[in-house]
């Protein structure tokens, strides 16, 4: 009893304490418009810092395709023989000097696979682009869901502390007419303190999911009030359906541009097996003959030793390893998808059996029994009991609600595109939203 007690002071200590919490849930400014979901997606997809770099990286890429591409330059010799020496090589009577233009001249193809190389490189970093467009997209939706989430639970702690206040206000007529004890003022006072400081922390958890949404969309914007249907509950297609669109997905998508990229260094490294061949020519000038003289060389490394073997053999390993780990992720990705899926259908379920039965039980007895109430039939725990059980199913409905949103966008995720009939809408009415 004495702990009852001081539960029940601490509880009207910080009702008491927070008049802010009385007043009423302020509508949206006039003339602020209601970010949406494709809003939020536009100006996260133009600000976002690794886009940028991932755009870079590309551009970079494509700078090395061109590079590799390019054929050796020629060299220039210029070489003086036979001066500052002894006997009749003393002075520069004897020299020689030869001027010489030699060129490399690639065999194998080693240019071709060079630039193979570097393009597969360059269709990476675009899948890798690609694929953070994909997270950044799938991040940005679930945050703004989480917002828009916050936002609805803030409106319905605002209503259940209202839905508490009218109860108060019964119960201190049923006390004036004699017709309930004093206690009972105590007692629904302490469900309306608790729905208040409910209130008061939905209102720090919105404030700290429009920041987490902010810093996504860029440094100088303020997130204010947002527009969805969170209770929209469109169909989905069965999972069957939804498999073979993940072999399309940039995720397993990376992995086959990833196997191209290593079977064309393998091409790369078989082709350096062959040696070049460097060609020259140039002219002589003979001083002490004042004589010219044609020069011509050819050379070309004997692959004796080297034959690349061993980069051969690695590149192949690579190659494999890129195999295996492919399977692996396909492996993994349907996993995921399939969870997601799951996920999504057991949120559809339980939010649809929320809505449909247990919601409208809940609210149909909480007003018969307060009815009740108010007739002297029923006594206050059964009313401070079926709001509760109101309450928590409000809450429950909410949660599952959000739970089904953010399934949808995990598989949007792995699938890498947008489900027709399961895109989130964008399209609730704001009149009342919260500023």
């Amino acid at each position: 009893m004495p702990r009852m007690i001081f539960v029940c002071v601490w509880a009207l200590f910080v009702f008491a304490l927070n008049p802010q919490a009385h007043a009423e849930l302020p509508a949206a400014a006039d003339g602020v418009t209601p970010l949406t979901l494709d809003h939020a997606l536009a100006l996260a997809l133009a600000h976002n810092p690794e886009l940028n770099a991932a755009a870079e990286a590309i551009n970079a890429r494509e700078a090395e395709a061109l590079q590799a591409g390019l054929r050796p330059n020629p060299v220039l010799d210029l070489e003086f023989e036979n001066l500052a020496g002894s006997g009749e090589f003393s002075g520069t009577d004897a020299a020689e000097t030869t001027l010489m233009l030699s060129q490399a001249i690639e065999l194998g193809g080693k240019r071709k696979h060079r630039r193979l190389t570097a393009e597969a490189e360059t269709g990476l970093a675009r899948n890798r682009s690609e694929i953070a467009r994909a997270e950044l997209r799938a991040q940005t939706t679930r945050q703004f869901i989480a917002v828009l989430s916050a936002q609805e639970r803030l409106q319905l702690a605002v209503e259940l502390a209202a839905l508490a206040r009218r109860g108060l206000a019964t119960v201190e007529e049923r006390i004036e007419a004699g017709k309930a004890p004093d206690t009972e003022k105590l007692r629904a006072r302490i469900l309306v303190a608790e729905l208040e400081i409910a209130r008061t922390r939905e209102t720090h958890t919105l404030a700290a999911e429009r920041q987490g949404l902010a810093a996504l969309l860029g440094d100088q914007l303020v997130v204010g009030p947002v527009a969805g249907e969170l209770t929209r509950l469109p169909h989905f297609p069965p999972l069957a359906e939804l498999e073979p669109l993940l072999e399309q997905s940039p995720q397993l998508a990376q992995w086959q541009a990833q196997l191209q990229q290593r079977e064309r260094t393998l091409g790369l490294e078989e082709s350096r097996r062959m040696p070049d061949l460097e060609v020259g020519v140039g002219i002589r000038y003979f001083n002490d003959s004042e004589d010219n003289a044609l020069v011509a060389g050819l050379s070309i490394p004997l692959p004796l030793f080297d034959r690349n073997q061993g980069a051969v053999a690695a590149a192949r390993s690579r190659r494999e390893q890129v195999r295996a780990e492919q399977r692996s992720a396909t492996l993994q990705a349907r996993a995921a998808l399939a969870a997601a899926w799951q996920q999504m259908n057991a949120a559809f379920e339980e939010a649809e059996a929320l809505r449909d039965l247990v919601l409208p039980a809940a609210e149909e007895t909480f007003a018969a029994v307060e009815y009740g109430y108010r007739a002297g039939k029923f006594p206050l725990l059964d009313v401070l009991d079926a709001q509760r059980t109101l309450i928590e199913t409000r809450q429950s409905h909410l949660a599952a609600l959000a739970s089904f949103h953010q399934a949808v966008t995990e598989l949007e995720r792995l699938l890498g595109r947008a489900l027709p009939g399961l895109a989130f809408n964008a399209t609730k009415n704001m009149e009342n939203t919260p500023s």
